[in-house]
């Protein structure tokens, strides 16, 4: 009989429908009442259902502060604190920002400069630096009304580094928000 008889056909057909037939009137399996109910897991299978992720070079913290003789600067990453071509600050933003300026003596000058990197998006750079150097200058004067505050906008013209088109976060570094006083 050749490969393609019919009567081959479908005798396949019958005895693959009566397998599929006896797999659904087979018991059911027993059922699990609660995960104790469950077998435990080999270690093989744990070790097989874990994904291990590496957090380094990838999380960075909002701020860095640092002090040069008796001026201090707070830099904020603005990659974290606004969203892309965006000058509005979240709402969690605020507490932060003022448990930050918990140092600043009282009625001390402040500058507040935004500063971007080189990339050019819809939103010219130097109106970019600026309107964020004012939201977070409007949540201190908010925080702290206390302080006497400058806001500037110097878009790209104050890199912290050299920026590498093959690694994105020499960009990231220079998009930043920088808070300075002197103690």
């Amino acid at each position: 009989m050749s490969a393609r008889s019919p009567r081959r056909g479908r005798t396949a057909a019958v005895v693959l429908a009566a397998g599929a037939l006896a797999l659904t009137t087979a018991a059911p399996a027993a059922a699990v009442d609660s995960p104790e109910d469950l077998p435990a897991p080999t270690p093989q299978q744990l070790a097989a259902s874990v994904q291990v992720w590496s957090t380094e070079g990838s999380v960075r913290t909002l701020e860095t502060v640092a002090t040069e003789g008796a001026e201090t600067t707070i830099s904020l990453a603005t990659d974290i604190l606004f969203a892309s071509q965006s000058y509005e600050l979240p709402a969690s933003a605020a507490p932060r920002i003022g448990q930050l300026l918990a140092d600043v003596p009282d009625g001390a000058a402040v500058q507040v400069h935004g500063h971007t990197d080189s990339l050019v998006g819809p939103i010219p750079n130097d109106e970019l630096s600026r309107n964020r150097a004012q939201a977070v200058a409007d949540v201190i004067a908010a925080e702290r009304p206390d302080l006497v505050l400058e806001v500037a906008g110097f878009a790209d013209t104050e890199p912290v580094g050299p920026e590498n088109p093959d690694d994105p976060a020499t960009y990231a570094a220079n998009r930043r928000v920088e808070i300075v006083y002197g103690g």
